[in-house]
């Protein structure tokens, strides 16, 4: 556990400093370009302030963000994803699992509606706040670049933090690959002229139904693959289909949804693992009886859990620096592992608390935005991406030390695929069917360097699969390694094409 947590403290930090150099940079450009701006340019500018000033302002001017004032908002924005993993991985994830249960609803129908809800919730609500509060591609932003950090970031945190070399399965790889490729085609189509419609998005919530149903038929389609396979004989194929059957019938592996197939005990373990690799303290969840009543005594223990100090110096800082966030939630949401009959509170007050950090992180983003000059586009792939993706980084590095890797890569795909999907769909669907005079109507999509992006994203995937093919399915370092470059690389033409250093886009949206 201590050395995953170095795992992770290094990835984040190289991460974390290849993007504010990448930001410098934008910054110094769009700087520079004061000189030569032309009118277009200054039409993106204007949309770019006007996305700023939809949100209140705060004690600083845009020349004090840019001289130090910008490491405020940087804080609370980090701080608020911390509250989002947080009440995700604490309360939203066991509440919804009490729903599947009350509900009497098997795995496959949980992992489709319920679940890919509750882990998708984030991105849910950044695109919301981008369609409907700042009317910018903010939201947009966020969701395509959370699926890049899920195809590669997700990977290379695994395969960095990798102690074994892990055989991955063939088959829900190459699958979820092939999905996911197929709704980013659907979407670069969609973004092609710049504008959103309500049959687009009508497709998009069509096609997440689709994506239901082709899973729950997913066991013929794997004994389908599964002779394919046979006959073929490559990459060792009699033992990958062993563990592809095995994994069908074990609903493990199958990534397709979020959180995975396997048993709820299992899964919450994993998560709080994750989150509190630091603290080296686990948390064993009640035993509730028939009537729902848990056992007091677990109710104590958390309790006295937050006021526990944690040995070592580094978890001390984290357990000080999380305090607050612990006890403001103890307090607000009940936690349904120990009261679940509060379960539907703890449901709203967790809708409560994602959709007000959202709101604050996408508040902070718009303002350093505007400051650095920054497009909401870029804001939202690099920083807002990378931090509302943290939890399933960490979850990637406990599975890889478990040796359960090809469960990460799988549920990241089909995590990408959801978001898509839903996060898109519904917000877009919504605002289309609005009548005109409540601001309804078709979107405009600013930055035409998303069509590009998207398009990049195909080939990024495709990549992905082909180094792990010729690394013959086997998930060490050298792969991971191979994903963060390809990571790092892909954010700096992501911000290249966005900038129109190619001049590939009508408008720029760096603005200077």
């Amino acid at each position: 556990v201590a050395t995953a947590t170095m795992s992770i403290a290094r990835f984040s930090l190289v991460v974390v400093t290849a993007f504010w150099i990448v930001s410098a940079t934008v910054a110094v450009a769009g700087t520079d370009a004061n000189f030569t701006a032309n009118q277009t340019n200054s039409t993106i500018c204007a949309l770019a302030e006007e996305s700023s000033d939809k949100f209140p302002g705060d004690l600083f001017t845009n020349d004090q963000r840019r001289h130090g004032g910008f490491l405020f908002h940087v804080f609370v924005a980090f701080y608020c994803f911390i509250v989002i993993a947080f009440v995700c991985n604490d309360y939203f994830l066991p509440t919804v699992d009490c729903i599947c249960q009350d509900l009497n609803l098997s795995q496959d129908v949980a992992g489709a509606t319920f679940m890919a809800l509750a882990t998708c919730t984030p991105e849910l609500f950044a695109n919301l706040i981008g369609t409907f509060v700042t009317e910018s591609d903010l939201g947009v932003g966020a969701v395509v670049g959370s699926a890049v950090f899920n195809t590669l970031g997700v990977p290379a945190c695994g395969g960095i933090a990798a102690v074994m070399v892990i055989k991955l399965k063939v088959y829900p790889l190459a699958r979820d690959c092939g999905i996911y490729m197929t709704v980013l085609a659907v979407l670069a189509v969609m973004l092609w002229d710049e504008h959103i419609y309500w049959y687009e998005s009508l497709i998009l919530l069509i096609l997440y139904f689709v994506y239901g149903i082709i899973m729950f038929c997913d066991r013929k389609m794997s004994k389908a693959a599964k002779k394919v396979l046979k006959k073929a004989n490559s990459f060792d194929s009699a033992r990958s289909i062993k563990s592809v059957k095995s994994d069908v019938r074990d609903g493990a592996g199958d990534g397709v949804y979020r959180p995975t197939h396997y048993q709820s005990d299992q899964l919450f373990s994993s998560i709080e693992r994750a989150r509190r690799l630091s603290s080296l303290r686990e948390t064993k969840l009640p035993r509730i009886d028939e009537k729902g009543n848990a056992n007091v005594e677990a109710n104590e223990a958390e309790k006295v859990k937050l006021c526990v100090k944690p040995e070592g110096f580094s978890s001390l800082c984290w357990w000080i620096f999380t305090l607050p966030v612990e006890i403001a939630l103890w307090l607000t949401i009940p936690d349904c592992k120990t009261r679940r009959k509060l379960y539907p509170f703890t449901f709203c007050m967790c809708i409560v608390w994602i959709g007000i950090s959202s709101y604050v992180v996408s508040w902070m983003m718009a303002l350093f935005g505007a400051a650095f000059t920054i497009s909401d586009s870029v804001m939202g792939i690099t920083f807002l991406a990378m931090g509302g993706s943290m939890p399933e980084a960490c979850s990637s590095v406990i599975n890889a030390r478990l040796g359960i890797a090809s469960m990460s890569i799988s549920n990241a795909l089909g995590a990408n695929t959801l978001d898509i999907l839903l996060c898109l769909g519904l917000p877009w669907m919504i605002k289309t069917l609005l009548p005109a005079s409540l601001g309804g109507g078709p979107i405009r999509i600013h930055s035409a360097g998303l069509v590009y992006n998207t398009a990049a994203q195909i080939a990024c995937v495709a990549i992905l699969f082909v180094a792990t093919s010729l690394n013959r399915f086997y998930f060490n370092r050298v792969l991971g390694f191979v994903c963060l470059f390809m990571y790092l690389a892909f954010i700096g033409l992501i911000i290249v094409i966005e900038t129109n250093v190619f001049g590939w886009t009508q408008d720029t949206s760096s603005c200077s």
